[in-house]
């Protein structure tokens, strides 16, 4: 499913449908944007069996692409996918608690690798053919047959048997909150862990539908060219899954976040200075290393602060935190671009800055006030 339709939506919108600046700041904002009701669906599966909620919102989520077959102005598209991703991401601090239930401390992230490399290797496959048959053949009929393979992952994954119920359903929704937002205030390492990856992935939304319309707009980038990125960055995911999970198991998430913070900064330089297509290929493929990493580090940092019976606390603090940088981000790019405030060039230079300060964030501030023992030992690699 997520090869079929994730890495074509930008340049959909923009190629086919002449999205505005704003439709696409929107596209970007969507994965990140239902995050910001975290703090509400943690509280309705507290005391209760998290695989219903997650199954729920995939089901309802991946139906969605049905309509795409109706989809034929910019706003429709954008309002479906949009949509989609609101409501997936309510199985956010659902799936949290499960992969805390059913792989053990130590090897959580190994295992999670392991299982990323499956699903990113389909898609490499399901890319490669959706680039040239989106050129033939409309999305309107290609996204639908990725709703297909949403609702047939949703039901595979619901017979993984789990039993978790913990957390206490009485709680009203209003002291959950107050107590989750509490959590920012008594753990101070987790509070510079989330202030460290909140002003990178500020960054990041910045420059992201800018750079997608840079892509469109003046290197003439399509679906194929879309694919191949796309392939390009999933290929190096699969190796690169294969590295970061038994690496991240014994070694401080905060660690992995500021080096991958570090090299990410890297990208809206490349794009300061790309003037063809083909430019763009290096990025794609270093992104293959920092999305493995960011991806599993994020999930392994909130487990590793998190105390057991808190986890959908933390999951859900952590996610709304970055729900509010996804919504606001993408469109004071926008902005500051469409009103000729400053070049995109200027944007991309500015975002690379604010990355490397995430850096110093991450390096210095969690080390300061790490001073409580984490979820398990941490063993230095030999």
């Amino acid at each position: 499913m997520g090869g079929l339709t994730g890495s074509f939506f930008a340049v959909i919108a923009r190629e086919q449908l002449k999205a505005s600046a704003f439709q696409i700041s929107v596209l970007t904002m969507a994965p990140v944007a239902g995050s910001i009701l975290s703090l509400l669906w943690a509280n309705i599966m507290e005391g209760r069996r998290k695989m219903p909620y997650a199954q729920f919102s995939w089901l309802a989520s991946r139906s969605l692409f049905f309509l795409m077959i109706f989809a034929t102005t910019s706003w429709s598209f954008t309002g479906i996918v949009a949509l989609f991703w609101v409501i997936a991401s309510i199985s956010g601090p659902a799936y949290s608690a499960i992969m805390k239930e059913i792989y053990p401390d130590g090897e959580r992230v190994r295992i999670m690798g392991y299982v990323r490399v499956c699903a990113i290797g389909t898609s490499v496959i399901a890319t490669a053919l959706a680039g040239p048959l989106l050129k033939v053949v409309s999305y309107r009929y290609v996204f639908p047959i990725a709703g297909l393979f949403g609702l047939m992952s949703s039901l595979a994954f619901n017979r993984i048997p789990t039993c978790d119920m913990s957390g206490d359903c009485n709680t009203p929704v209003h002291k959950f909150v107050a107590s989750a937002f509490m959590i920012l205030h008594e753990d101070r390492a987790f509070l510079w862990f989330c202030l460290g990856i909140f002003i990178f992935g500020s960054a990041n939304f910045m420059a992201a539908p800018i750079m997608a319309i840079y892509q469109v707009d003046e290197l003439g980038v399509d679906t194929r060219w879309a694919a191949l990125f796309s392939a390009l960055t999933q290929i190096v995911m699969v190796v690169s899954y294969l590295y970061w999970g038994p690496y991240i198991d014994r070694k401080k998430p905060s660690t992995i976040v500021a080096f991958n913070s570090l090299l990410s900064s890297l990208f809206p330089l490349t794009y300061c200075f790309a003037t063809k297509a083909w430019m763009l290929l290096p990025v794609a493929a270093l992104s293959g290393i920092t999305n493995a990493g960011l991806e599993l580090s994020y999930f392994s940092g909130v487990l590793h602060y998190a105390p057991k019976d808190r986890i959908t606390h933390y999951q859900a603090i952590f996610a709304s935190l970055m729900g509010l940088r996804g919504i606001v981000a993408p469109f004071l790019g926008a902005i500051l671009v469409q009103r000729d405030i400053i070049s995109m060039r200027v944007l991309f230079a500015l975002t690379s800055v604010l990355m490397l300060v995430s850096v110093v964030v991450q390096l210095t501030g969690v080390r300061r006030h790490e001073t409580t023992a984490p979820a398990r030992e941490l063993e230095p690699i030999a």
